[in-house]
């Protein structure tokens, strides 16, 4: 048994460059997940939706000086009246195209929609995930903190059901996803993960970075909806990217204020032991340590 590690720790990783379409970005990144999440409220929480959409609006409008809703062309405008649940409320359709464009910041934002666009790798990753940040955070100013963190929990458990990754039919096993993100180039990637087959069924994975939900939220003050709109998702994506004999355990993560994120991927066809490996474990899980670490597995 070896411990293997991929990727390399790039420190400036969020000043890198990134190349765009804003046209395609603003349909998978804000509309797709906005119009799902208006419509999961709307029916779960009738009663709430006529105050949720009047404070998310505002919530959006209080971070955004600028209008680029009035450089919208028509084409940004018929792609929005795809999506029924948003296109009821075009005031928090202003307002959300409004954030987006402000979390790309692109340079000549008097004309946000050409072709492609160049920006800060900050800038993408913030773009994927702030406003999921702020759903969370605006439902908690509506109805409250618990009732919000269990109706958001629901959420994002349902849009990963409802989906699934298009590559899901590939996926083979567990052992057959390991050998391919420790064959080849294991060098380039950005994240720095540790890897072993703990025993038939069982892979472990310790992340010793996190340079994209972690790295660019660090101001965003409130750790507990950090944790539910960047990382409790990945319960359910596990299943919805792969298969759903696949079960994630996760109990370290670094956007809790872990020194690392611990995960193990368990195939329920092989074993339902869904236990997880101890802190003494996750401190020893590097490679050349395999003696030590192993020492601590199951105990």
């Amino acid at each position: 048994m070896k411990f293997i590690q991929t990727g390399t720790f790039k420190e400036n990783y969020l000043e890198g460059q990134v190349t765009i379409k804003p046209k395609e970005k603003i349909e998978i990144m804000l509309l797709d997940k906005l119009n799902y999440f208006l419509g999961f409220v709307a029916k779960e929480k009738p009663e709430i939706i006529t105050d949720y959409i009047k404070n998310i609006t505002k919530k959006y409008q209080g971070l955004v000086e600028e209008d680029f809703w009035k450089n919208t062309s028509e084409e940004i405008k018929k792609i929005i009246t795809k999506f029924k649940n948003l296109k009821q409320f075009p005031e928090l359709m202003k307002a959300s195209l409004n954030y987006f464009v402000h979390l790309l910041h692109i340079k000549d934002k008097s004309a946000w929609e050409p072709m492609e666009v160049k920006i800060s790798m900050k800038a993408h990753i913030q773009a994927w995930v702030f406003p999921s940040y702020y759903y969370l955070e605006t439902l908690a100013e509506t109805i409250g903190r618990e009732e919000a963190v269990k109706l958001f929990k629901r959420y994002i458990t349902q849009y990963h059901i409802d989906h699934p990754s298009p590559n899901r039919e590939k996926f083979v096993s567990l052992e057959k996803r390991l050998e391919e993100r420790t064959s080849g180039d294991i060098t380039s990637s950005e994240w720095v993960i540790v890897h072993i087959m703990l025993e038939e069924g069982k892979y472990a994975i310790k992340n010793k970075n996190c340079p994209t939900c972690a790295d660019v939220s660090e101001d965003l003050p409130d750790v507990e909806f950090k944790y539910l709109a960047f990382c409790y998702g990945d319960y359910a994506a596990f299943r919805a990217n792969m298969n759903d004999h696949i079960i994630l355990t996760m109990e370290h993560t670094i956007i809790q204020g872990d020194p690392y994120c611990s995960r193990v991927m368990h195939d329920t066809r092989v074993n339902w032991d869904l236990r997880h490996p101890s802190k003494e474990f996750w401190e020893n899980f590097e490679p050349g340590n395999e003696k030590e670490a192993m020492k601590y597995y199951n105990k």
